[in-house]
């Protein structure tokens, strides 16, 4: 009987034993689990973030994209104009061509002197009409 007795309390020491293990697994799952939570909530906010990052990026590029567009356009268009652009020879000609104040004034008085001449025909056939 002794000896089952002390074979029971033995019994009973490692299934004390046993239990103690267990309650510590337990609290390491409880641990685990917590941290495995954390965890996903960190995925889920990361994933967040990397997709921001990558719609931004994406909208970074569209608008390089834009302004390389733009500034070939403008390349463009700047080569339209040094194209159209007089050369200083060009210009040299063109202010050699161009009357000067002088010679407009002339112009002018040639101008005046036509429209007196003008008039006094146009009133010399007035009174000849009229003399009719």
């Amino acid at each position: 009987m002794d000896s089952m007795k002390r074979e029971m309390d033995s019994m009973k020491q490692e299934l004390q034993t046993v239990k103690q293990k267990v309650d510590k697994l337990e609290q390491r799952m409880d641990k685990q689990e917590e941290e495995l939570r954390w965890l996903k909530e960190q995925m889920k906010e990361n994933t967040e973030m990397i997709k921001a990052i990558r719609d931004n990026q994406l909208e970074q590029r569209s608008i390089q994209d834009g302004m390389r567009h733009e500034i070939a356009n403008l390349r463009g268009e700047m080569a339209g104009i040094r194209e159209q652009m007089a050369t200083k020879d060009e210009l040299s000609r063109l202010r050699e061509q161009m009357a000067t104040k002088e010679d407009i004034s002339l112009i002018h008085q040639r101008l005046d002197y036509q429209l007196s001449r003008i008039a006094r025909a146009e009133e010399e056939i007035y009174l000849l009409k009229k003399a009719e």
